[in-house]
């Protein structure tokens, strides 16, 4: 009788004990729809009794296992949020690289196109400078071309020049050599006696001498004056005094009018070749 006191007082802490390792195994790891479900139930309980009341042991049990089934459910969800935000986190890093990918391949297909819309810009400005310098070239060829067109016209019109002055000379020196010649024939007949030439007129050759010169005189060596102005006319024209000396013949027999039309002396008749005109003083 006296035991039973002490072993009612024990039985409640016995039952504690024993609530306290149910509750125990109970804590054990749980599947994640039986911690839902309990989670969801705990809620319901909640809502439906928002004033619990303990009525015993088993109702602090309950509790106990509502707390360590609440304290499940969060650390689930905290489990669950932080492998969502890492999910997130690798799900928003490759649709990153995706993107930065993608903008790369953009970034060098732009500068791909810009490149050949540079080399067809510098193309196309050295295709127009190609042909403006050929134009240049081919203005500047043509210039060069009458240059030496021209040159080469001033070369032969200077050759040109230099032979006719060259003809010129020679011909200056001809006519030079021919005056000589005609001023020594002059001085040798006038030097010859005129009595022979005054024995008759075109027949000797002191006449046909004496018919090349322009004498309005006297006859040298002669004190008697003969006039001679007769013997000093054209054969020709018989009007105008003599002026032509007639090359081979020698004669001075024709006037300047004259000379032109006639190729024959009239004297010795004898075909002229060339003629020289003589100023008589």
């Amino acid at each position: 009788m006296d035991n039973e006191p002490a072993l009612a007082a024990n039985r409640p802490i016995k039952r504690v004990r024993e609530a306290e390792s149910v509750c125990r195994q109970r804590e054990l790891p749980v599947s994640m729809n039986t911690i839902l479900q309990s989670n969801d139930m705990g809620h319901l309980r909640t809502l439906l009794n928002p004033n619990p009341v303990s009525t015993g042991l088993k109702l602090s049990c309950q509790e106990e296992q509502n707390s360590s089934l609440l304290s499940a459910g969060e650390n689930t969800r905290s489990t669950l949020s932080g492998v969502l935000s890492l999910s997130v986190k690798l799900e928003l890093d490759r649709q990153t690289a995706e993107f930065d990918r993608y903008m790369d391949h953009q970034e060098e297909n732009l500068l791909k196109g810009v490149r050949e819309l540079n080399q067809r810009h510098m193309v196309s400005i050295l295709n127009a400078l190609g042909k403006g310098v050929n134009a240049k070239l081919h203005e500047k060829q043509r210039k060069l071309e009458n240059m030496n067109r021209k040159s080469k016209e001033l070369g032969d019109r200077i050759k040109q020049v230099v032979n006719e002055a060259q003809s010129w000379r020679h011909r200056a020196k001809y006519n030079e050599s021919i005056a000589n010649l005609l001023e020594r024939s002059i001085q040798q007949l006038i030097a010859q006696g005129t009595a022979r030439a005054l024995e008759g007129f075109g027949e000797s050759e002191v006449d046909d001498a004496v018919s090349s010169m322009n004498h309005q005189g006297t006859v040298c060596g002669s004190r008697s004056r003969v006039p001679l102005d007769h013997h000093l006319k054209c054969r020709a024209c018989k009007g105008k005094e003599v002026s032509v000396l007639l090359f081979p013949c020698q004669h001075l027999c024709l006037c300047i009018d004259c000379e032109g039309s006639i190729n024959i002396c009239p004297i010795c008749l004898v075909m002229k070749t060339a003629s020289s005109q003589v100023y008589m003083s």
